[in-house]
Formats: structure tokens, sequence, C-alpha cells
């Protein structure tokens, strides 16, 4: 992640939270995966994930503004939330190349 970066705050679902943080290794990783999955996923054509219902532990992510610009401006002409399609995003990223 190169350039400015943002803080994105998200509630993850609780399969793609364990699934980053057993990849997790060293202090900064989780914010270079989540990262990654929003640059390199189709945001606008990914299936959508169910909203986050209840009460979810939130994390905060520092991310690029590209990524950033991404994942609102595809939430916004999907009509959904950005914690929905970020949920979405992560764990079809994990289900590629990531999966356990």
């Amino acid at each position: 992640m190169r350039g400015q970066k943002v803080r994105l705050f998200l509630r993850l679902t609780a399969e793609v939270n364990d699934r980053l943080r057993t990849m997790m290794r060293y202090h900064g990783e989780l914010s270079r995966y989540i990262d990654e999955a929003l640059a390199s996923s189709d945001l606008g054509a990914i299936e959508l994930l169910a909203d986050v219902t209840g009460r979810r532990r939130g994390i905060t992510a520092v991310i690029s503004h590209s990524a950033n610009n991404r994942l609102r401006s595809a939430a916004k002409q999907r009509g959904c939330t950005v914690i929905m399609l970020a949920n979405s995003a992560l764990r079809e990223w994990l289900r590629g190349k990531h999966a356990a």
C-alpha cells in the first residue's frame, strides 16, 4: 500500500474474521490482506453476503485510498452497505488462492 492510507471500520462475519486472523502472523498484516482483497476483487460482480446482523466485534483496517474509493463507489452503485460488500469481497478472496 503506497501513498496515503484511510482507516476503514468494519464488522466482519465470524467466518471471515476467523480465517483472516488465522492467516495473521505479524502486526499489520490484517490491513494488508483487507486492502489486497478490496483492490483485487470485482466489487461490481461478487455475490453479496447477507448483511451482518447483531453486534460483531469491529476492527479498523488501514487501507489505500484507491481501495476505499472502489469499495464505497461499488457499494453505492449496488445499493448495499460498505460492510456487506467488504465482507463479501474478503470471503471471495479467502476462497481463492487463500483457501484454508
